[in-house]
């Protein structure tokens, strides 16, 4: 059975039998109905506290009758002004325990994101009821306090359990004696308190120090080390600290991993210690995610006084606040700042991106368009660019740039890579990495570590949509470590997508199902609809390569009605534009092609996005939809978009289909996933209709250990339209391909190996490779025509090596650069 009960700080000196256990404590415990309160009150906080767990556990070990789950709900003075806190973490706890699954009863709260907090107020204390109702759980509310809001809190938990089989037990000082109140209460006696033999070492007397009047409600390892930060303490010496003042009961556990102060408090700490917290995280030498709850009470805490602190605190939290994970966080931090303060206005923006960023961009709309801080201006723009709206997306930043009182030499860097995302979305590259790599100056010269990672984000784009795929693949994986780094899970969710469609674009199909399907599930699990109907549709641009439409129109069709429901008319184009160019056998079949095709030309010209509608109207003009002379018109128009964005590929493809020409057959979907620089030497099919030669790496080995060695594959690939590919065996050049290592490895041979250009595994020439150290090690591969001495291509590559096994066969998990082509 689950629920976590604290541990016994030592040798328990109370009941240790349920039929030891004081009258009303036995009464309670084995019955069902009211009253469904019980208070345990005594001198001896620590001791009462004991008494309540060792009764958790009785319940939780009954037989299965009267079994019943523990919910453990350390109440810190916090959660006595803003009771709604305790409220959701009882929702938080019981729903990771019993998933609500499609339960009507409960009902999410997804809804009150945006809305005013005493909205969710009102709302809580049902939603609390409905779970409590569902099955049986015992609640434990550790440290009730005295007076007003004690009294308050306890009827609102007799009245939560009312009627249900679930009951709560309260650990007060003092009993609470209300009038017409039916709960039972037991007095729990004062003991010897126990001494520990071991006394306080100077570790633990810092920690001591440290949290004595530091104002949070409770906080874990990684929160005391970094208040203990001008003391050097190993993390071994700070756990066996932590352990020690929890024996002392200086310290008692909230949670698994979490404490809270039990001492009396002196005078309050100020703002000193919450200042100098903030500072550290925002000049990253303390780390905000193992204990995000603290440091988003340290920010309500600084908004709440107006320290300037706060502001930039919450905006370096965001990124766990915003995602489906970060729900109940969010709804905590807002109902504590609207009591606090009576208002809630700092997190108004917040809170309306998270509305963005869980699947509902409309609504953000809403709630953003009634705030008139500059960053909602911004973030208007974001979110119509979510929505597809790309030209009202684009005249926001201008109107939000015509407002901003920021000097010129200053500009916004959020700004200026949302900018260049709407020109990357609407096919528009020119001007695209000058305005990201202003981007990226203006993050760093403001100190903004999460602008300038999803700077470097959008120009891994950038590098895609150009296919330079090899490029956008370092980019793109120094994104996702800047966001690893920073816990942004919407970041690295969406550079996972961004990395599944380069191993597409790269040709490696196989391995872009894989990557895609893993970040189908990363966008799953932040509430992101949209970043994963994004993902579908790679993901069926890749069954359609691998599987044909067979299994292309399932994750097609996923990703169109994701789209549809969050109103993405960009991504609703592109959509009906993939699902309208599969093949089609019967008449009517054709017909609804035909019509989605319709539908996306339409989408692609009200959002601005020529790249999109120039590969619809050569879609349209396909041979086997019209006679040449109907779709001549179609095939005019998408040749003459594609000229006035400089789009090589998009030429070379409407060449296939033009005026003399024989169908060559169905141009590939991945085709759309570029738009290279003119006059840029193609290196992949994606980008050409087969007109050139493909280097193609293969690690023969399924991984690649420290001192031993390892086959390399390396074959010249001519595509089908390749003079190459014409030829026979005996009129193909040779050529000569040499192995140069980039790091602490040998490759043999040192010479070049000389081969022809063929498809076929025993035409490969084969490299030894003995990386002499575990890590990431770099490959240089230089192809020369023999008779010329030309070089001809240059592939530069990296293999991940893992520390040896002592032999044995090798098997496991291949390296990332498997292939590169």
């Amino acid at each position: 059975m689950g629920g976590w009960v604290p541990d016994a700080r030592g040798p328990f000196p109370g009941p240790r039998r349920e039929k030891d256990l004081p009258t009303p404590a036995h009464a309670f415990l084995w019955q069902l109905w009211e009253p469904g309160l019980l208070e345990l009150y005594g001198p001896q906080p620590l001791h009462t506290s004991a008494v309540a767990a060792r009764l958790a556990r009785f319940a939780r070990d009954a037989e299965s009758r009267w079994r019943s789950d523990p919910v453990w709900l350390a109440v810190g003075p916090t959660d006595a002004v803003a009771p709604e806190r305790l409220l959701l973490r009882l929702l938080e706890q019981t729903e990771r325990e019993d998933p609500p699954d499609d339960d009507p009863a409960a009902d999410h709260l997804s809804p009150f994101r945006a809305a005013q907090p005493q909205a969710l107020a009102d709302a809580l204390p049902g939603r609390c009821r409905a779970r409590l109702a569902r099955r049986r759980w015992t609640v434990v509310l550790d440290g009730v306090p005295d007076g007003k809001r004690g009294d308050e809190l306890l009827i609102l938990a007799e009245q939560l359990v009312m009627d249900t089989e679930s009951r709560v037990v309260a650990v007060t000082h003092r009993p609470h004696v209300l009038p017409g109140r039916r709960w039972l209460r037991s007095e729990v006696a004062a003991t010897a308190p126990a001494v520990p033999d071991k006394p306080l070492g100077p570790a633990a007397l810092n920690i001591f120090i440290a949290v004595e009047n530091w104002e949070g409600d409770e906080f874990d390892a990684s929160v005391a080390g970094a208040l203990c930060a001008g003391t050097p303490m190993t993390d071994r010496q700070r756990d066996a600290a932590l352990r020690v003042l929890t024996a002392h009961g200086v310290l008692q556990q909230t949670r698994p991993g979490w404490y809270r102060f039990t001492g009396r408090r002196g005078p309050r700490g100020g703002p000193e210690k919450d200042q100098a917290l903030a500072r550290a995280v925002l000049d990253g030498t303390a780390d905000p995610r193992p204990a995000v709850d603290a440091y988003v009470d340290l920010a309500v805490r600084l908004l709440d006084r107006g320290a300037p602190e706060g502001a930039d605190l919450l905006e370096r939290l965001e990124p766990q606040l915003i995602t489906e994970q970060g729900l109940f966080r969010l709804l905590r931090a807002k109902q504590t700042l609207w009591r606090a303060t009576g208002d809630w206005k700092p997190l108004c923006v917040t809170a309306a991106v998270a509305v963005r960023e869980t699947g509902a961009p409309q609504r953000a709309l809403e709630a953003l368009e009634r705030l008139s801080a500059p960053r909602a201006v911004r973030e208007i723009a974001v979110t119509l660019r979510y929505l597809g709206e790309l030209p009202f997306a684009s005249g926001a930043l201008d109107a939000f740039e015509a407002s901003d009182p920021a000097p010129a030499t200053a500009p916004d860097g959020w700004i200026l890579h949302t900018r260049a995302a709407i020109q990357c979305d609407q096919g528009r590259l020119k001007g695209a990495d000058r305005l990201l790599r202003r981007a990226v100056e203006a993050h760093q010269v403001r100190g903004d570590v999460r602008g300038e990672a999803w700077a470097v984000h959008h120009y891994g784009r950038l590098r895609l949509l150009r296919g330079d795929v090899e490029e956008a693949r370092k980019v793109l994986e120094d994104a996702r470590d800047r966001f690893d780094g920073l816990g942004d899970l919407q970041g690295e969710a969406w550079t996972a997508t961004e990395l599944g469609k380069a191993a597409l674009v790269r040709g490696d199909v196989m391995e872009a199902v894989e990557a895609l399907g893993r970040a189908a599930g990363l966008h799953h699990a932040n509430g992101d609809v949209r970043g994963r109907s994004w993902t579908e549709l790679y993901l069926g641009i890749a069954r359609a390569v691998s599987g044909g439409p067979e299994e292309a129109g399932p994750p097609l069709g996923r990703a169109h009605r994701g789209f549809h429901g969050v109103s993405d008319r960009l991504g609703q184009a592109w959509a009906d534009h993939c699902l309208g160019a599969l093949p089609t056998t019967l008449a009517r079949d054709r017909l609804a092609a035909g019509a989605k095709l319709s539908s996306a030309l339409s989408e692609f010209r009200r959002a601005e996005c020529p790249h999109g509608a120039a590969w619809t109207l050569l879609e349209q003009a396909a041979p086997w939809r019209n006679l040449w002379d109907a779709a001549h018109g179609k095939h005019d128009q998408a040749l003459r978009v594609f000229e006035s964005i400089d789009d090589p590929s998009g030429l070379l493809w409407s060449g296939t289909w033009g005026s003399g020409h024989v169908a060559t057959g169905r141009i590939p979907l991945t085709a759309r996933l570029t738009l290279p620089e003119p006059h840029a030497d193609f290196d992949h099919a994606a980008l050409s209709p087969a007109t050139h030669a493909r280097v193609r790496l293969t690690l023969l080995d399924d991984r690649s250990t420290a001192g031993t060695a390892s086959r390399i594959a390396l074959r010249v690939l001519p595509g089908p339209a390749h003079p190459w590919s014409e030829r026979t065996a005996a009129a193909l050049p040779w050529l000569t391909v040499r192995a140069t290592p980039l790091s602490g490895a040998d490759v043999e041979p040192a010479h070049a190996v000389t081969l022809r250009p063929s498809p076929r595994e025993a035409d490969a020439a084969e490299f030894l490779f003995t990386p002499r150290r575990a890590g990431r090690h770099r490959l240089l591969f230089t192809v020369e025509h023999l008779a010329t001495a030309t070089v001809l291509q240059e592939v530069e590559t990296y293999i991940d090596v893992v520390e040896g096994d002592g032999g044995g066969p090798r098997s496991g998990h291949a390296p990332e650069a498997l292939r590169r082509s």
